[in-house]
């Protein structure tokens, strides 16, 4: 009976590892953790929210909200469906930004990664 306790226990610890370290992604330094996908820019997050803002427009979400400093920013949207999209943005190092996106309630890693690409594509035009 304690052997199956102890095994039990170290099959949840391990569980609640693998949520706490994330999932790797098909995209280079990415991961996706709790509905959370993340990765690193290169540019600054005043840039980055300009970005993201422009990528948000680009994707035809509604209710883009915009807002950006030198060491963080934060964008908000809907999509069609009404699933709320949020963009977390904060300094990582000289001219490198952390950028933390989440569609929905639980997350949508197609759709985080597309805001990521647009987010890119117009960092590539300053």
């Amino acid at each position: 009976m304690k052997a199956v306790l102890v095994l039990a226990a170290m099959f949840s610890l391990s569980v609640m590892l693998m949520a706490l370290n994330g999932c790797s992604t098909d995209q280079p330094g990415a991961t996706t953790t709790l509905g959370d996908y993340t990765t690193n820019v290169a540019a600054a997050p005043d840039k980055v929210t300009d970005a993201a803002n422009k990528a948000c427009d680009d994707l035809k979400f509604q209710n883009i909200n915009a807002a950006g400093t030198k060491v963080d920013g934060k964008v908000t949207a809907k999509t069609a469906q009404g699933d709320d999209v949020m963009i977390n943005i904060t300094q990582a190092g000289n001219d490198v930004s952390k950028v933390t996106v989440r569609v929905g309630a639980t997350g949508d890693q197609a759709i985080s990664k597309q805001i990521v690409d647009r987010i890119n594509a117009h960092l590539s035009w300053f």
